[in-house]
């Protein structure tokens, strides 16, 4: 497939990256709606009422791009399904007696303004308006003549759109598990006996308890950091202090390693409560502040680190490092914290934030997991 024609189909699917070719594929959809609403209003006044017939067909056109644009923005919220399903039923009943009322105060406008209109165009207002402006809400010609206009021009974005997402979904799901198999090919070739590997660590640390406290310390951390991330590791979901006593071995392993040269902080609010998130998430941010931060700075290097809920029950893990001021103004995002990007962005779909923010000599991420919505 040339690069062109994959450039198409990713337009066609929505995974394009271009927010210019989003915007022009919008731009030429509307314009072809446009267009077929005013060749609809033609047949309806004539040919010799042009502004008649723009008039008709931008009410149309208004109305509908409106609802979509409505219906769009809610289904993009990190609202509950039952919310979001009000919502738009809501905007759409909306739709329909703006798109009701707009078209009986503009069609009785030009039938009263307008001389010598086609007759169907007479007998077409004369049907919308028997009992007035809410004639559609007692006749049922009325509404289904409205409902059908309405709906030809509402489906149409409205199903492209739905059909788009339910595409992007699918390679989504594909990529993932093409991600997992490719994860667990690599663990099968690197694995080894867990108890050998524990047996052979208790061994060691034996040999040199007695001889050397911190190389036993070292001995014991790894031994837990390795069974969380073999054993709870495989789960789909652990209890975050779990996570959070994995980063501290890890800390203090680092602190260890880079003895007087590294100070951090660690601050878990003891009001965090229970949290179930995937294992390994949290590990990332630490590991590229230790990475990108302290082992570039030889000297006042730090790294801060807070875990607690926010005013709104939010969960919120947020890191700060010290970074070289060499490093300069240009951060770029790291495959790790891209690719926990993307595995938040599949997990929790609209549910969380991950903001990224550095001065000359700073660098923040902060990650906020919304609380789920009941019902």
């Amino acid at each position: 497939m040339s690069k062109t024609s994959a450039g198409f189909a990713n337009i066609l699917l929505g995974i394009n990256t271009s927010r210019r070719a989003t915007v022009l594929l919008h731009v030429a959809f509307w314009a072809a709606l446009y267009c077929l609403y005013f060749y609809q209003s033609r047949w309806f006044t004539g040919d010799e009422h042009p502004r008649s017939t723009v008039l008709i067909a931008l009410s149309k056109w208004g109305v509908i791009a409106g609802a979509f644009y409505a219906t769009m923005y809610v289904l993009h919220r990190a609202y509950s399904p039952l919310l979001k399903l009000l919502l738009v039923a809501t905007a759409w009943c909306l739709t329909i007696v703006s798109y009701d009322l707009v078209s009986y105060y503009l069609y009785n406008y030009i039938n009263d303004t307008v001389p010598k209109l086609p007759t169907y165009f007479h007998n077409i207002v004369k049907g919308i308006s028997v009992k007035g402006p809410w004639t559609f809400l007692y006749d049922r010609n009325a509404f289904y003549l409205h409902f059908l206009q309405l709906n030809i021009g509402l489906f149409i974005p409205v199903i492209i759109k739905l059909g788009r997402w339910a595409a992007r979904s699918r390679i989504k799901a594909i990529a993932l598990e093409k991600d997992n198999l490719k994860l667990e090919l690599e663990f099968l070739r690197a694995q080894i006996n867990p108890h050998f590997l524990f047996n052979t660590l208790n061994s060691v640390y034996s040999l040199i308890e007695d001889k050397d406290k911190t190389a036993a310390f070292i001995i014991v951390s790894l031994s837990d950091m390795m069974r969380y991330a073999l054993y709870d590791a495989a789960t789909t979901e652990v209890d975050v202090a779990k996570e959070l006593a994995f980063i501290q071995n890890y800390i203090e392993i680092q602190q260890i390693r880079h003895r007087r040269r590294l100070e951090v902080e660690l601050e878990i609010a003891p009001d965090l409560g229970p949290q179930r998130i995937p294992p390994l998430l949290l590990i990332n941010f630490v590991e590229n502040a230790v990475k990108h931060g302290v082992d570039k700075l030889r000297h006042d290097a730090w790294v801060r680190i807070r875990a607690y809920r926010d005013e709104l029950g939010t969960f919120c893990f947020a890191v700060a490092n010290a970074r070289p001021v060499q490093a300069g103004a240009d951060v770029r995002e790291g495959i790790g914290t891209r690719n926990t990007r993307r595995r938040l962005d599949l997990l929790y779909p609209g549910a969380y934030s991950l903001q990224t923010s550095h001065t000359a000599t700073q660098f923040d991420i902060l990650l906020r997991l919304w609380p789920p919505h009941n019902g």
